[in-house]
């Protein structure tokens, strides 16, 4: 079992170079806590073996009947769905009429947790009380559950903000009634993505307001830095927290492996050793590419175990999806290996060992994963296998402090200008817009909807203060996971693949670039640029594309300055200008550089937030005095912060954009500028203002513990510069980076 694994990992000589650090954590004990709770639901949760409540649901069901709104921050598999379902099932009992909302981000989520519900409310001798509704619903599925309405309707943020609020007159019988909204895996938004959630429940509480109801509000969330204050910008009402958790858990095996050789290689021996074990094992990996390889390799290390594991991605049938997850959960499977689609709360039944193909991004996220082992009473091992990225090596310096660093802060912006001219428009479609609106902070929306109204976009009414939408269905032009104009991906026979936003259409879907979708290579042959779609042919080619691009940057206002010691770092707003010049087409095999193409596109011109630092003349000096290259020097200190920010807000190195200048315009010095990657900013660089030492000294010691001389993928270089990594001077960057932290101490 796990323990072959452990012996394996310490008593072979060619593992135990690779293994970079370990620890144990031993299990914690139960608290249970008396609740009350009325004699048919004590029974039936005694039949299935549950014999008193968790002190964290306990307090959490407490927190529910004083008519408060919480939100729930406990580990993974420690039964916060029975925090929630218990005084949903009370309500139904003791008024028939209640109606309950429950929403996760998820499809594959809904289907799990209805099952459950239902089974608890069939043996209350309710009958089955919860309806799925999303899109994998069928059409005649979904009049039926609109004309016979069910106590509890399970969907996600996509179907509140496309199929329930812009026909809410259809749901009126459930907006009237509605008691509770459940919103599950709170963590999940974030970003974008998070910031249009945000807008997308204001709009729901509207609609429920507008009906008569105000509906409680509860939360459940994986750990991270701020469950409070995220739920309350989400919803824009205040919360309890609870975040004591009284569940049980069993020992854990952690172990920090740094490869000799190939990280996939690695994770693939394991994933094999571990299953020939006995082993019950899944592998978590960062991209659709890397889960179909490590099964293929593994699946020719062990022809054998062929019928016994599984690849899960995106792009699965939803079929497939519920297939596979049913052959976990009842043991047929002895190996999964997954993206990110299996981290969250599908119930997939006690596994033994969780490899991970890479630092997810987050100490949250890691720790989301390794809680998918380890459900029982049996101990459980959990690997970090560390790919070419700085914080993977960040970790395998210093392993310890994994364990001692706060979870990352989730992080959105629910005033996002950009998000929120969007829901406004979608806001008055539903309802027309008035002056004294109590769920959007009208503070902050006037001046949003008075230049809606100078567009011509919202229409004035007959009476002052009040403003409408002439258009129909604005909603579904509104992509919730993405900021800006959305562009079709279609095949040269018009069926439509996918879409992207148009804030990276031109570094995605430019002509020529080999995109991936659902697991397969695509070529765009054209992109249409006023039909807003890109035209693509399925290949199968071993070769990808990469953008070469030239960006610039002006400031638009300052809004905040800090001081670090002598050091000013300014935040505020940006206009970034994207131009993508051309495209590098390098080999799949070994990332060797092919050829380049030139490129004739518009330049992508958005606004966002950032923070910026100037260097004065004397330090511009001092650094080429010292024989180091100043753009070098600016550039890899611009890549190391942008790889580090992670460390300190849950978000991905994707989610920042960076520039740096010898000689930026408006000061005529040298200039860093990092920025959110998002058209308006969701609040992840004003994050970054408030730990500028420790993100500072972070960054510092990547550079200084990197065993490079001149820069690699661990710590300077990053895989989507658009300037192919040149020019780069680590050295510089030290030097620099070591003048401003012993500066600050």
């Amino acid at each position: 079992m796990i323990q072959d694994i452990i012996d394996l990992l310490e008593q072979d000589r060619e593992m135990q170079l690779q293994v970079a650090g370990k620890r144990y954590i031993g299990p914690t004990q139960e608290c249970r806590r008396e609740a009350e709770l009325g004699h048919g639901l004590r029974n039936v949760l005694e039949e299935r073996g549950i014999t008193g409540l968790f002190s964290h649901q306990a307090a959490a069901i407490a927190s529910v009947r004083r008519g408060e709104n919480v939100v729930l921050m406990t580990p993974t598999a420690s039964g916060k769905s029975l925090a929630y379902s218990i005084p949903v099932l009370e309500a139904i009992i003791a008024e028939g009429t209640t109606r309950a909302l429950f929403i996760f981000p998820l499809k594959g989520l809904e289907q799990d947790q209805v099952k459950n519900l239902n089974d608890l409310s069939e043996a209350l001798g309710l009958g089955p009380v919860g309806e799925v509704y999303d899109g994998d619903t069928p059409a005649e599925r979904r009049r039926e559950i609109r004309e016979n309405l069910p106590s509890v309707i399970f969907t996600n943020p996509d179907m509140l903000h496309l199929a329930f609020l812009p026909f809410h007159r259809k749901w009126e019988g459930l907006f009237r009634s509605l008691k509770y909204v459940v919103i599950d895996e709170i963590h999940t938004y974030r970003g974008v993505f998070g910031s249009h959630v945000a807008q997308v429940l204001r709009r729901l509480r509207r609609i429920c307001s507008h009906y008569g109801a105000s509906p409680q509000f509860i939360s459940a969330s994986a750990t991270i830095a701020n469950p409070g204050s995220l739920a309350e910008d989400l919803i824009g009402l205040p919360f309890s927290v609870i975040t004591e958790s009284g569940a049980p858990s069993a020992g854990k095996h952690f172990y920090f492996m740094s490869p000799i050789e190939s990280a996939y290689t690695l994770a693939t021996k394991l994933f094999v050793q571990s299953m020939r074990a006995g082993n019950r094992t899944i592998v978590f990996t960062k991209a659709r590419k890397i889960t179909e390889l490590i099964y293929t390799w593994a699946l020719n290390y062990a022809p054998e175990l062929r019928e016994k594991i599984s690849p899960y991605r995106a792009g699965f049938l939803s079929e497939e999806r519920r297939e596979i997850e049913e052959r976990l959960f009842c043991g047929e499977l002895l190996g999964v290996v997954s993206t990110s689609a299996l981290e969250l709360g599908v119930d997939i039944g006690g596994l033994d060992c969780c490899i991970l193909c890479g630092y997810p991004g987050s100490v949250s996220s890691t720790w989301q994963r390794a809680g998918r082992v380890g459900r029982q009473s049996a101990e459980s091992l959990v690997i970090l296998v560390a790919i070419q990225d700085a914080l993977d090596h960040y970790f395998m310096r210093h392993p310890g402090e994994f364990f001692t660093k706060s979870h990352e802060a989730a992080v959105i912006d629910p005033f996002n200008e950009h998000i929120m001219k969007k829901h406004l428009l979608c806001a008055a479609a539903e309802l027309n817009l008035r002056h004294d609106e109590d769920v959007f902070d009208m503070q902050k929306a006037s001046p949003v909807i008075a230049t809606l109204v100078s567009e011509g976009l919202l229409v004035s009414g007959k009476k002052s203060g009040i403003w409408f939408n002439p258009v129909k269905m604005p909603q579904k032009d509104v992509g919730i996971r993405a900021v800006g104009e959305r562009f079709a991906l279609v095949s040269e026979a018009g069926k439509v693949i996918g879409e992207v936003s148009g804030a990276r259409v031109f570094r995605e879907a430019f002509p020529g670039a080999v995109y991936l979708h659902r697991g397969k290579q695509y070529r765009v042959m054209e992109l249409d640029i006023k039909k807003k779609k890109a035209v693509c042919r399925a290949v199968n080619l071993n070769y990808y594309t990469q953008p070469v691009s030239g960006d610039t940057t002006r400031i638009i206002s300052t809004r905040e300055t800090r001081r670090f010691d002598d050091r000013a770092f300014a935040w505020g707003r940006l206009r970034i200008v994207q131009k993508v010049m051309g495209y590098d087409t390098k080999r799949v095999a070994d990332g060797k550089w092919i050829s380049t193409t030139p490129l004739e596109l518009p330049d992508h011109t958005f606004e966002t937030e950032g923070l910026w630092t100037v260097l004065d003349r004397d330090t511009e000096r001092e650094i080429e005095g010292r024989g180091f290259d100043l753009g070098g020097t600016l550039h890899a200190v611009e890549h190391t912060a942008i790889a580090c920010l992670p460390l300190f807000a849950l978000c991905d190195r994707g989610d920042i954009g960076g520039l740096s200048h010898t000689g930026f315009p408006d000061f005529n010095l040298p200039a860093i500028f990092i920025y959110d990657g998002h058209e308006g900013g969701v609040g992840l660089t004003r994050r970054a203002l408030d730990i500028i030492p420790e993100w500072l000294a972070a960054t510092l010691r990547i550079l200084e513990e990197c065993p490079c001389e001149s820069g690699c993928p661990s710590c300077v270089q990053d895989a989507q510069c658009g300037n192919r990594n040149q020019p780069l001077d680590k050295q510089g960057a030290k030097w620099l980076l070591r003048e401003w932290v012993e500066t600050g101490d």
